[in-house]
């Protein structure tokens, strides 16, 4: 009734109004980051006619990746090859493509994990604060988390590897950790294997371990 309205609507000069229903969904109480921010106000192109009222903004386009966050911006690379060295199924207790769905599964998890943080970051004075150190990714907090949870690196060794500081990631680890309950059955199974007593401590420690447990496996499969 409401669109009928709205498009019967003519003037003398010849104005007609076309109304449709967006029928889209627009989930509310949704912050946007500083990136998502910067990346918006781009596509904004504001009329000089009342600018503040009259703009158009251009749609997104999925080729042109938004601008990085401040805090992951000045955070050192982390090399690929410590990454692959530490996603070894010895030490996460799945294979490689099984951690990659648990980071998927627990996106969402991150999702509301950081909304919360940064309402609870709202109006505090951050001066001082270093992000370069701080900073992780989803990916290498929810493999810190795992590695810490079946204490098969110690985080001094994982920050080593990683170009981090143990705090950092001591810190990312315990942020993280409870978000491992929201795993899938299979995933849970390897996650709840039983701790190592006594990690390994040094890179040649960690390869020895590694190599045990292909070691082990071959010697299963023969």
């Amino acid at each position: 009734m409401l669109l009928q309205t709205i498009s019967a609507t003519r003037t003398s000069t010849g104005l007609t109004v076309q109304a449709v229903l967006d029928e889209n969904e627009y989930p509310t109480g949704r912050t946007l980051t500083k990136a998502e921010r910067v990346a918006l106000l781009q596509r904004v192109e504001r009329d000089d006619f009342h600018g503040e009222w009259n703009y158009t903004i251009a749609p997104h386009d999925p080729g042109q990746e938004p601008p990085v966050e401040q805090e992951q911006a000045k955070a050192p690379p982390i090399p690929v090859e410590a990454t692959f060295l530490l996603t070894h199924p010895a030490l996460t207790g799945m294979s490689r493509e099984q951690f990659d769905q648990l980071v998927q599964e627990l996106e969402p998890c991150r999702r509301i994990l950081a909304e919360a943080e940064r309402e609870k970051r709202k109006g505090i004075n951050r001066r001082g604060y270093n992000p370069g150190v701080g900073y992780l990714d989803h990916r290498h907090r929810v493999l810190v988390a795992v590695l810490h949870h079946r204490n098969t690196v110690t985080l001094t060794l994982a920050a080593q590897l990683l170009g981090r500081v143990p705090t950092s990631l001591n810190y990312h680890a315990h942020r993280t950790k409870p978000l491992l309950a929201f795993a899938s059955p299979g995933i849970a199974a390897a996650l709840a294997s039983p701790r190592r007593t006594h990690p390994p401590r040094t890179i040649d420690a960690l390869q020895n371990a590694i190599a045990d447990h292909e070691s082990n496996i071959k010697s299963g499969s023969s």
